[in-house]
């Protein structure tokens, strides 16, 4: 599903990155884009008046940024008078006392997300299904071999769960050895999961993954036959497998932000 990266020093707020595998540079969100994802997650009624936002660390590792991006971000949203920020022990950066947008405002708001999502969702069953069976058809030896230990990494929470997730999908896509495809990938994921990430953040996750669920059992089930297509060679096959993963995970992208869309007012 998700994807989210670990926290990085970012002076400048936005600046490339490696991509999976240390191949490929890719643009980090900017404050401006990491503010409207909190800005979206506020006017949902994810984070309601009083609500302490999460700290810096959890922002940034969540959307792939430094913590200099996110205390932009968050200085953005004080100066729109959305979160009021305080020193102290008890202190941090909470959602400001507000008027609420209501249930007309919230299905505006998800109706919004949700259009989003599916342009994204739309675009990447257009490229990484072929990238998929690139990467079976003329990926080395090695990268093919690659994709199938991933499956036997430790998930021991959902955030490293994101995070071999992304590692996954962008390791398929430079198996293939497409440049402009894999940097194709690489775009449509880190954005896609910028609004993404925030709206998922601290979600109850139950109706996707029970309580109690192996997370590390749950990757391997969800990515496990397209790494031994992959690694047999078999284009069709590995193609078929990554459409239907790619519409199972719009599908639970879509669980979870009706959560929001029907939050009683």
């Amino acid at each position: 599903m998700g994807g989210t990266g670990a926290s990085r020093n970012d002076d400048a707020g936005r600046r490339n990155e490696k991509g999976a595998n240390g191949a490929g540079p890719r643009q980090a969100p900017s404050h401006a884009v990491v503010a409207d994802a909190l800005r979206q997650r506020i006017a949902l009624g994810g984070f309601g008046p009083g609500d302490r936002l999460p700290t810096e660390r959890d922002l940034a590792a969540v959307f792939g940024v430094g913590r200099n991006t996110v205390r932009q971000a968050v200085r953005e949203l004080a100066e729109e008078g959305l979160v009021v920020t305080t020193l102290g022990r008890s202190g941090g950066t909470r959602v400001a006392p507000a008027p609420r947008s209501g249930r007309d405002g919230r299905a505006a708001v998800a109706a919004g997300i949700r259009a989003s999502l599916r342009d994204y969702m739309e675009y990447r069953q257009a490229i990484e299904p072929f990238a998929a069976r690139l990467a079976a058809e003329r990926g080395g030896a090695a990268s093919r071999r690659g994709l199938v230990e991933m499956l036997e990494a430790k998930v021991a929470d959902l955030g490293e769960y994101h995070r071999v997730d992304t590692r996954f999908h962008l390791g398929v896509a430079e198996a293939g050895g497409n440049e402009v495809l894999a940097e194709a990938v690489t775009r449509a994921r880190t954005e896609m999961f910028v609004a993404g990430n925030a709206l998922w953040l601290g979600s109850d996750w139950t109706p996707v993954y029970p309580t109690g669920r192996d997370f590390g059992r749950a990757f391997r089930e969800e990515h496990e036959a397209i790494a031994l297509a992959v690694l047999s060679g078999d284009g069709d096959t590995a193609e078929r497998r990554m459409r239907e993963h790619l519409k199972e995970s719009h599908r639970q992208f879509l669980v979870l932000l009706d959560q929001f869309a029907s939050a009683s007012d």
